[in-house]
């Protein structure tokens, strides 16, 4: 038995069609919602077997902790997976596969191929696995935080940007792994967790973010507890990225700035774990 759990924020659209897509898969639902917009949740209610509305925003680790925990208690599934609302899953056999994974390589995390290609969202997740890694991207980060906020260097940027796009030849493009692979990190906006997983934690995600890098933590928890991380081509979804945020800030630039903040916090959080080298 697999559960399907779904973190809402603002965009009842994408948790529509989201939920309308998992319905060939005769499994439980459960929708987490980070917004107490009333209205627009009733039109899911009668379409999901538990509508769990949050009193305020717990961001993405905390709020899924709380739809995984009440999907543990009431099903005892043998899968959790765990969906953002902008996820669409036309595979028909996306569940027999899952199963047929873990038969196969007894996983903790699993993470499917993610489309479209050529985006952000790809698996394995490029995650930083080391201290060093880490701190460089915190000063990237403050580096980026202090030009969002000034028009001077954002005007800047964009001219290093235009210039810099002129000179480079080849642009990088990351792409899904094209076979099976352990001991990888996987991305935040799809993951299944087995009954194997979930038993050994009272948190399913580590608890102390709000948004963004999730993916370290389950890494580094992976690689410190000596858990099996899978990623598969064989199971595969569609990802609308990033719609809530976009629809959360129409200014680019205030978007820019908030996500750079929260990313931060995430770093400064992961930088402490890795220094620390305890289990979570």
């Amino acid at each position: 038995m697999i559960v399907f759990v779904i973190l809402h924020y603002n965009n009842i659209r994408d948790t529509i069609e989201c939920i309308e897509s998992l319905k060939k898969f005769n499994s439980k639902i459960v929708v987490v919602s980070n917004s107490n917009d009333i209205e627009n949740l009733q039109k899911i209610e009668n379409k999901v077997d538990k509508l769990i509305i949050n009193k305020e925003n717990l961001g993405y680790a905390k709020a899924n902790n709380v739809g995984c925990k009440y999907a543990i208690k009431k099903y005892n599934p043998d899968f959790i997976c765990v969906l953002n609302n902008d996820i669409i899953i036309e595979q028909k056999d996306f569940v027999s596969k899952i199963n047929k994974l873990y038969k196969k390589y007894s996983f903790d995390i699993l993470g499917p191929k993610i489309l479209p290609e050529e985006t952000e969202s790809v698996n394995p997740f490029n995650a930083y696995k080391s201290l060093e890694e880490i701190e460089e991207r915190i000063k990237y980060t403050k580096r980026l935080i202090k030009i969002y906020n000034s028009m001077l260097l954002r005007n800047m940027l964009k001219v290093y940007i235009r210039i810099k796009k002129i000179f480079k030849k080849n642009r990088v493009i990351r792409k899904n792994a094209e076979k099976d692979t352990t001991e990888v990190a996987l991305h935040g906006c799809a993951l299944i967790f087995s009954k194997k997983y979930y038993n050994r934690y009272s948190d399913v995600f580590y608890n102390n973010t709000f948004l963004f890098h999730e993916e370290e933590f389950l890494y580094y928890r992976c690689h410190h507890d000596g858990l099996i991380s899978l990623y598969s081509p064989a199971i595969e979804l569609i990802h609308k990225e990033g719609m809530s945020l976009n629809k959360e800030y129409k200014n680019e630039y205030k978007k820019l700035i908030f996500k750079n903040k929260e990313i931060l916090k995430s770093l400064l959080l992961l930088k402490e774990v890795y220094k620390k080298g305890d289990a979570i």
